[in-house]
């Protein structure tokens, strides 16, 4: 390492200068701010009004969050801000799946996930998936955890269409 090496980072640190600023420790302004400038296409693409509250944030959230990278965290965090406990759930519209609704036979033969949770998750250049975990119940089987990506949550019947098929939602994991 080089004395100029040095001597920029001594500098860097007299200024005041954080050297890394965490996403976490943004608040909603920030974030808004931060998403402007990474994504210079965001302001055609939402007409809003840009302010910092929930529909703003929630708006922002849903589409940073199709991106990959930053993007993807800044929007996953204003999603969290924006929602009551921080616990996120898919917006309404959200399927992947052709098939919504358990049939009686599903719905009886479905195991309990319980407790569980629900995450929104990004690797690498993959695009963003919702992934369902949890502890499953069954009279059948053995009680194993599991995690799994979330095709449809199906919010009247507590019951959610993964890639392993329906399972019954129980009580919710606190955030």
């Amino acid at each position: 390492m080089g004395t100029m090496t040095i001597s920029l980072r001594r500098r860097r640190r007299s200024l005041g200068v954080p050297r890394h600023v965490s996403i976490e420790s943004m608040d909603r302004e920030s974030l808004i701010c931060e998403a402007i400038l990474l994504d210079p296409d965001i302001e055609r693409a939402l007409s809003i009004y840009w302010t910092a509250d929930d529909e703003t944030c929630r708006r922002v959230g849903w589409h940073l969050v199709r991106h990959t990278g930053t993007l993807f965290h800044v929007g996953r965090r204003l999603l969290e801000l924006s929602t009551p406990g921080g616990a996120l759930l898919p917006p309404p519209e959200f399927r992947l799946c052709l098939e919504t609704e358990p049939t009686d036979e599903e719905i009886f033969a479905a195991p309990m996930l319980q407790p569980w949770s629900l995450i929104l998750f990004q690797s690498g250049s993959s695009p963003a998936y919702w992934s369902l975990g949890g502890i499953v119940y069954h009279p059948e089987h053995d009680c194993v955890r599991v995690w799994t990506k979330l095709l449809y949550l199906n919010r009247d019947k507590a019951m959610a269409m993964t890639a392993d098929g329906w399972v019954k939602l129980g009580r919710r994991m606190s955030s």
